[in-house]
């Protein structure tokens, strides 16, 4: 969430459908509120039900379904998911401003109706922009820790790095953090790409982020870890737990549904 905030475009886009809904005032808000009221408004709504259809729909994916089902069925899941809160912010917040009486069952079921297809277009929408323009996805999160590197020293297409087969994955983040992939780690619904150069935030699926990896020897050793097998300095146990120690110093743990591939793969 704290990574969504910080995003220019996740501001950009409330901003935008403040003003187009403050200025038109659908749902008779244009007779009830006067402009600036109105802006407020819609800015408040915009904000209050994006930020909890986007929570829902991440705790929803994250603790529940994780990869499960194709791409109709995880959006049919988001919109009827994040139509829940949504609905109750729309329905609490009318009945703060415009004092309205209580809200028939019938309309907050056509209004939960709207609101989880809303929610659903949306999710369409972010994932096609997302698919369509790789590169784009990065600047949406600054890079974190990123030692500055000259452009020049990307790897030129005769070095020995260019030779081997480039990941995929390395066309999504800024030139200056291309190197080896050391390992990979979610963070809402972005993917934490770590190289031997620094680390930037992808907005993209883990297992999408691993597909985009093949050729690189590695193993995914939680649902929001992937390790690089060259990257792994080591191994401890804590509380009953195992981490692995990363070549940064980073500790990650090992969930039990990984455990005997981390071990068959001697890593443990």
């Amino acid at each position: 969430m704290q990574v969504l905030t910080v995003a220019p475009r996740f501001w950009g886009v409330i901003v935008a459908v403040s003003i187009v809904l403050g200025v038109a005032g659908p749902f008779d808000t244009y007779e009830h509120l006067a402009l600036a009221p109105r802006l407020a408004y819609w800015f408040a709504t915009a904000l209050a039900t994006f930020l909890a259809g986007y929570l829902s729909i991440g705790l929803l994916f994250h603790f529940l379904l994780g990869d499960v089902g194709n791409r109709p069925v995880r959006i049919a899941l988001a919109g009827l998911t994040a139509g829940l809160p949504v609905t109750a912010i729309v329905v609490l917040l009318n009945k703060a401003i415009f004092h309205e009486p209580t809200t028939a069952t019938g309309d907050i079921l056509t209004l939960y109706v709207n609101c989880s297809l809303i929610a659903g277009a949306v999710t369409v929408l972010f994932g096609l922009i997302d698919n369509g323009q790789p590169a784009a996805s990065t600047a949406s999160a600054p890079a974190i820790s990123s030692p500055t590197v000259p452009l020049s020293e990307e790897p030129s297409p005769g070095s020995a790095v260019a030779a081997k087969a480039r990941p995929k994955l390395l066309d999504r983040l800024p030139p200056h953090l291309r190197g080896d992939v050391t390992y990979l780690s979610m963070q809402d619904h972005y993917v934490d790409v770590h190289t031997e150069k620094g680390s930037t935030l992808v907005l993209m699926r883990l297992a999408d982020a691993i597909a985009e990896l093949e050729g690189v020897p590695g193993l995914q050793i939680h649902r929001s870890h992937w390790v690089a097998l060259d990257a792994v300095a080591g191994s401890l146990s804590r509380d009953g737990r195992l981490f692995l120690r990363m070549s940064d110093e980073t500790l990650l743990p090992v969930s039990r549904s990984w455990l005997e591939a981390v071990r068959a793969a001697g890593l443990a």
